[in-house]
C-alpha cells in the first residue's frame, strides 16, 4: 500500500502493472487507482506513453495525460531489452492485475501474454483492450475511437436526419472501454477472493458501445429490423416533447413522456393542448413536433432567459436543463455541490483543477492518490521495493538504457518538490 492511499480505500492492496497508453486503457487504470489500487505504470523507453505529448497546457504537460494519469506511478523501461522484459515478468510474479490496451498481438511479441503471465503468476488477473477484440476477422485492425463509434451504429444515430453522420465530441468509445474493463476487474477480484483464480479479460470497443445501446439496438433488433432507428438531428423520434429547444440566451433541452405532459402543458400555461387533437397523444404529438417546437421555443423566449423559464418547468417536474458548455459544466453548482471538481498540487503545474471519481460511497471517502508522474519517477521506488534492487544496479540499467527517466525529475528530486 503507498504511503498516500487511505486503509479504507476499496482496493487497497492491490497492485496493478498498467501497459496501457493514450485513453481506453489509462481510462480504467485511472479508476482502479481513484479506488485506491497502486498502478505502476509500466512506460516504453525513451519516450513514454504517446499521450504525453498531445494536448499541452504547461511546460510540456499533457492536459489529457494529467486527468487519466493521476495517481500512478511511472517505471519507463526498454521492454525490447531482455533486461528491461525481465524486470516486467518480475513484477508480475508479486502483482495482482496487468492492463494494457495495445494492438493485439503485440504482447504476445514480447512475450508478455496471458499464457506467459499465468505460467509466473497463476492468480494474474490480465485484462486486454482493442477495437475489436482479440477474435473475429477484424481482431488484427487498428483503431481509434472514432473508429467504434462507426461501428458500434454510434454515429449512425449522431447528427442531422438528411446530414452525414456525426462523431461524438467527447469521444466516448475509448473510455466506456475503460470503464467496462475496470468493471469487469473488480468482478474478477471477487471471483479470485472466492476461488483462487485469475483471468483473462478481453474488451472490446466496438463490445462495449454495442451494450451502451439499450435504446436503440433493442428496438431494431426486437423487431427483427422492421424498426431501423435513425439519427433524428435536434428532435426524438420516438417521444414528443424530446429534445433541443432554443430559448432567450442558449439553448436548453426538456423532454415530457406522456405521463409528464399534463404537467408540461400546465408549466407552458397552455392546458388548452391536452384536448388539441394534434397534441393529444405522443403519436399525434410526434406527427407535430415542429408545430410543437415553435409553441415550446415561443414561451422559453417569453422569459428574460433560460434559467427561469427551466425553474417554472422544474416546478411542475418536468426533466430540463440548460445545455452547458465545459466551463459551465465545471461551474455549475450542481457539479460543484457534488464535488466533482477538486484540486490537487503539482510540483510544476501547482494547484490543479482535476475531475474527481464519481463514485460517492458511505465507506470509502472518494481520494485521488496524487498527481500524474513524470516520465521513469518511480523507477527506483518500485524497483527497491519489489525487486529488491540496489542503487547500483538501478544506476548501471539507467546508464545502458534500459531504464529511462526524464531530466526533470532529478532536479525536482534534489528540490524536494518530489
Amino acid at each position: 500500500m503507498s504511503d498516500e492511499q487511505p486503509r479504507d480505500s476499496l482496493l487497497a492492496g492491490i497492485k496493478v502493472l498498467d501497459f496501457t497508453h493514450v485513453l481506453a486503457g489509462p481510462t480504467c487504470t485511472r479508476i482502479l487507482a481513484d479506488l485506491g489500487a497502486e498502478v505502476v505504470k509500466i512506460e516504453s523507453a525513451p519516450n513514454g506513453d504517446v499521450a504525453r505529448s498531445m494536448f499541452h497546457v504547461k511546460e510540456n504537460l499533457s492536459a489529457m495525460f494529467l486527468y487519466t494519469c493521476a495517481g500512478k506511478k511511472s517505471l519507463c523501461v526498454d521492454l525490447k531489452k531482455p533486461e528491461g522484459l525481465q524486470i516486467a515478468k518480475d513484477l508480475v510474479a508479486t502483482f495482482d492485475v496487468v492492463v494494457e490496451n495495445f494492438a493485439p498481438g503485440v504482447m504476445k511479441k514480447l512475450g508478455l501474454e496471458y499464457a506467459a503471465l499465468k505460467a509466473i503468476n497463476p492468480k494474474i488477473i490480465m485484462a486486454s483492450i482493442s477495437g475489436f477484440g482479440q477474435t473475429g476477422p477484424w481482431a488484427d485492425r487498428t483503431s481509434f475511437d472514432i473508429i467504434g463509434q462507426a461501428m458500434s451504429g454510434v454515429m449512425h444515430m449522431t447528427g442531422e436526419p438528411d446530414g452525414p453522420p456525426q462523431y461524438v465530441g467527447n469521444g466516448i468509445g475509448d473510455p466506456n472501454a475503460g470503464v467496462h474493463t475496470a468493471l469487469a476487474i473488480c468482478a474478477s477480484l471477487f471471483y479470485r477472493d472466492r476461488t483462487g483464480k485469475g483471468q483473462y479479460i478481453d474488451i472490446a470497443q466496438v463490445d462495449s458501445l454495442l451494450y451502451l445501446d439499450l435504446c436503440n439496438l433493442p428496438y431494431y433488433a426486437l423487431s427483427h429490423g422492421a424498426f431501423n432507428p435513425k439519427r433524428f438531428g435536434a428532435y426524438h423520434y420516438a417521444v414528443a416533447p424530446l429534445g433541443v429547444f432554443k430559448g432567450n440566451d442558449g439553448y436548453v433541452v426538456l423532454q415530457a413522456i406522456e405521463h409528464q405532459w399534463p404537467q408540461f402543458a400546465k408549466a407552458i400555461g397552455r392546458e388548452d393542448l391536452l384536448t388539441n387533437a394534434k397534441f393529444a397523444t405522443n403519436a399525434k404529438r410526434l406527427e407535430n413536433k415542429v408545430e410543437l417546437a415553435k409553441i415550446i421555443e415561443d414561451w422559453l423566449q417569453s422569459f428574460p432567459n433560460n434559467e427561469a423559464a427551466l425553474n417554472a418547468l422544474a416546478e411542475q417536474r418536468v426533466p430540463c436543463a440548460p445545455i452547458l458548455d465545459l466551463g459551465g459544466a465545471l461551474s455549475h453548482p450542481q457539479t460543484l455541490a457534488r464535488g466533482m471538481v477538486t484540486q490537487i498540487e503539482h510540483p510544476v503545474y501547482g494547484t490543479m483543477p482535476i475531475v474527481n471519481t464519481p463514485f460517492a460511497m458511505s465507506e470509502a471517502p472518494r481520494h485521488i492518490q496524487g498527481p500524474a508522474p513524470f516520465l521513469g519517477q518511480h523507477n527506483a521506488e518500485v524497483l527497491k521495493r519489489y525487486l529488491n534492487y540496489d542503487e547500483g544496479h538501478i544506476t548501471q540499467l539507467t546508464q545502458s538504457a534500459v531504464l529511462f527517466e526524464e531530466e526533470r525529475v532529478k532536479e525536482l528530486r534534489q528540490r524536494g518538490v518530489i
